[in-house]
């Protein structure tokens, strides 16, 4: 019996077909994972229960369906499911109540203590070069093994974005960070090439338009951080998931308990 899950969590039959091959791929490189499809009937009303059953059956993977609300069984991915990753669906035409929408899918996951990867029907499947932005900002460490997951497990080449720091305190900071990232990635033998981005707009974003990964790892936004000018403006992960180009995004939460692959 397997002990950890890469879980799947749809809404639909349709978000099953876009998700599932992701959740697949995942779960048999990342040492041959569990797959588990996650869905939560919102509505109070039981009587279409057994309708939402019957459509789980056909998905030919274990299921959990429950009543209830979506961030309280994101929450309990690690424990109560043994989830390592989250696959989910995101679809910018969703309505405004489903999970698939951008802005829906950030608050339900806001709290999430584990990678959630999050994909649509446009995205390639194809992960050959995966990308994170490296700042003068203190990095979770979660990023890189995450980085360092894909290298091992799944092949893929890493790119490291930076901003063209000036600044020489800036770059100094930076430069701390990187060798972080050199005492992490060398004993794993994991080689990475770097890339310098520039521009004003935000650095993810940068990174997605100037590098073109087809996988970006990213931060969410840490809310403890954010000043009155930035709750007006959209969060930057936001904008990431409407980003024209479909790129999955493998996203992180900045929290002190996130769960991680022990392998």
């Amino acid at each position: 019996m397997k002990d950890q899950f890469v879980i799947a969590c749809i809404e639909s039959a349709a978000d099953a077909a876009v998700v599932l091959p992701w959740v697949h791929h995942f779960a048999e490189h990342l040492n041959h994972k569990g797959v588990m499809a996650l869905h939560v009937e919102s509505d109070t009303r039981k009587a279409n229960s057994e309708k939402n059953d019957e459509w789980l059956k056909t998905l030919g993977v274990p299921y959990v369906s429950l009543q209830g609300d979506w961030r309280t069984a994101i929450e309990g991915l690690p424990t109560a499911f043994n989830g390592i990753l989250a696959v989910v669906a995101v679809n910018p035409q969703a309505p405004r109540t489903s999970l698939n929408h951008p802005k829906r899918l950030l608050h339900e996951f806001k709290n999430c203590k584990t990678a959630y990867l999050c994909v649509n029907e446009h995205s390639t499947f194809n992960i050959q070069h995966s990308t994170l932005t490296m700042t003068h900002r203190r990095e979770g460490k979660e990023l890189l093994v995450w980085a360092s997951y894909l290298a091992r497990f799944l092949g893929s080449k890493i790119t490291i974005a930076h901003p063209d720091y000036r600044d020489e305190g800036l770059r100094q900071r930076w430069q701390n960070n990187m060798r972080f990232v050199d005492k992490m990635f060398t004993p794993l033998n994991i080689e990475y090439t770097s890339a310098t981005i520039d521009g004003s707009t935000r650095e993810d974003l940068r990174t997605l338009d100037q590098v073109k990964p087809d996988l970006l790892i990213a931060r969410t936004t840490d809310t403890r951080d954010r000043d009155l000018l930035d709750l007006l403006q959209p969060l930057p992960e936001l904008r990431l998931l409407t980003h024209p180009s479909h790129t999955p995004l493998l996203l992180l939460n900045p929290r002190d308990d996130l769960y991680i692959l022990c392998d």
